[in-house]
């Protein structure tokens, strides 16, 4: 990586027999330990431990806590998508659960501002909570070429993705049916729309290059979220923006860091059938005003909002937090190959 670090990663089960005993374990444990009991090679050496994700950082946590070599000496720090949402909003038991888990935890990265006020809420210090902004690849989500372009003479006019629960689709059906002129196409699993007008075309998810190429025909991309304490909805929203197509997501406290309304990207009311109806009606019926927003958001996430200005802020925090040595290599817990 750039920034002198290393990232050394813990790869996941191959064989069928060792993902069946680590299945059975973990399930009845409720701990992921095979990453951290096969990652302990790796991390002697380390000068710091990162956990992607959050269930990634209980084992080394509770090996920490427990005073085990070589966790016990080692910064742990954790991405967190999703701990926000449950210190807010979950059960007593599961809160009292994710502090004990943090009490090992020397920094968290977060995907959004918002949160740091929600750990120290919590307990834990916000000075140890990190918001970095999510990235994606601009060089896969980039403007189709003239050739895809002319394949596609009949583009998409109102596009929807996604299958996480913090989209709001059921807000999008009401407000696509105060545009019966408009055709609206929805990616994402089947029951998720539970009233679709007639103007609304359901998808069941698609390959990865069918989303990219239903992007690249949208004429505008829309991202219509619940409000979450984690951002919800940014990876859809950069990734059209990275293919050059005006997109509009849900102006929540969490997505506040990813929204530039009327510059890069457009602001779409919570909650609000008509709100929402009045935002996409006006953005459809000006196409030059669309085709600006668009250039300024491919420019934007090929400049700044990419999977590299993410890495290298995520690589600033390991460097502050890391043993002294020779800064390179970066213990690594993941769940992906």
């Amino acid at each position: 990586m750039d920034a002198g670090i290393d990232l050394d990663p813990v790869m996941p089960a191959r064989s069928a027999a060792h993902r069946k005993v680590r299945d059975v374990i973990e399930h009845r444990s409720g701990v992921a330990w095979d990453l951290a009991v096969r990652g302990i090679r790796q991390a002697r050496p380390a000068d710091a431990v990162l956990a992607i994700l959050e269930d990634k950082a209980v084992a080394p946590s509770i090996l920490k806590r427990r005073h085990r070599t070589p966790y016990a000496q080692l910064p742990l720090v954790t991405v967190s998508c999703w701990w926000a949402e449950e210190l807010k909003n979950g059960t007593t038991a599961r809160r009292r659960d994710i502090l004990r888990t943090l009490s090992g935890v020397d920094a968290v990265i977060v995907f959004s501002a918002n949160q740091r006020e929600i750990f120290a809420d919590a307990g834990y210090p916000a000075d140890r909570v990190h918001p970095v902004r999510f990235g994606v690849d601009p060089s896969w989500y980039c403007p189709a070429p003239p050739v895809e372009t002319s394949v596609h003479p009949r583009p998409v006019q109102v596009l929807a993705s996604g299958v996480d629960r913090g989209r709001d689709f059921d807000t999008l059906a009401e407000a696509a049916r105060l545009l019966p002129h408009l055709t609206f196409t929805v990616v994402t699993q089947a029951g998720r729309v539970r009233n679709p007008p007639p103007n609304m075309i359901l998808k069941t998810p698609v390959s990865m290059e069918e989303h990219r190429t239903l992007l690249r025909s949208a004429e505008l991309v829309v991202v219509p979220t619940h409000d979450l304490a984690y951002p919800t909805g940014q990876s859809v929203l950069l990734e059209a923006m990275a293919c050059g197509r005006p997109a509009a997501v849900t102006g929540t406290d969490a997505m506040t860091d990813y929204i530039r309304d009327g510059e890069s990207n457009l602001r779409l009311p919570l909650a609000d059938a008509r709100g929402v109806a009045r935002v996409i009606g006006d953005a459809m019926g000006d196409s030059e005003f669309r085709n600006r927003i668009g250039d300024s958001a491919r420019r934007l996430v090929a400049d700044k909002w990419n999977f590299r200005t993410t890495w290298a802020e995520v690589a600033t925090v390991l460097e502050r937090l890391a043993l002294p040595g020779d800064g390179a290599l970066m213990g690594h817990l993941d769940a992906q190959p």
